[in-house]
C-alpha cells in the first residue's frame, strides 16, 4: 500500500521516469534492429547479419535474418513509444536473453564480446515489462480513448 501511495503522490515524475526508461530500453534496441534490417547507422545489413548468425551456429537461411531484424526493430520501437508495452517489453527480454546466452562464453565485459551490455538492456526491458508504460505512452492514450468511448 505504501508503494502505491508514493506512486500516486508522484504520478507526474513516475510517468516521466517510465518514459525515460522506455525511451532508453526501446531506443537502444531500435537502432540495432535498423542496423541489421537496413544497414542504417553503420549496421551490418541483412547479409552480414546472416553471417553473424552462422558464426553463432544458428540458422541463417532466408527469411530468418530478415524476420529477426524486423522483430528487433518493432520491439524497440514499440517499447520506446509505449504500445502494447508489457508484451513487447517481455518479448524484448526474451530476444536479449538469447543475446546474453550467446555471449556467455565471452565473459562479462562487452568490450570483449561479453554479456554486460545486452544484460543491462535485458534488465531495463524487464523493468518496463514489470512496471508498465506509465501515463506518457500510447497505451495510456489508447486506454483513455477506450474509457471515453464507453462513457466511463
Amino acid at each position: 500500500m505504501v508503494a502505491h501511495t508514493a506512486s500516486v503522490a508522484h504520478a507526474g515524475t513516475t510517468s516521466a521516469g517510465l518514459l525515460v526508461l522506455r525511451l532508453a530500453a526501446g531506443g537502444f534496441l531500435l537502432p540495432h534492429g535498423l542496423g541489421k534490417l537496413l544497414g542504417w547507422l553503420g549496421g551490418p545489413g541483412i547479409a552480414s547479419f546472416a553471417t553473424e548468425l552462422q558464426h553463432f551456429g544458428l540458422p541463417s537461411a532466408p527469411p530468418l535474418p530478415l524476420l529477426l531484424a524486423a522483430l528487433q526493430t518493432v520491439l524497440g520501437l514499440m517499447v520506446a513509444v509505449g504500445g502494447f508495452t508489457r508484451v513487447v517489453a517481455l518479448g524484448s527480454v526474451a530476444f536479449l536473453g538469447v543475446t546474453v546466452a550467446l555471449n556467455l562464453s565471452h565473459g562479462w565485459f562487452w568490450m570483449h564480446g561479453g554479456i554486460e551490455y545486452p544484460l543491462l538492456w535485458m534488465l531495463a526491458n524487464l523493468a518496463v515489462g514489470l512496471t508498465g508504460p506509465g501515463a506518457l505512452s500510447f497505451d495510456a492514450l489508447r486506454t483513455s480513448r477506450a474509457r471515453n468511448a464507453h462513457g466511463r
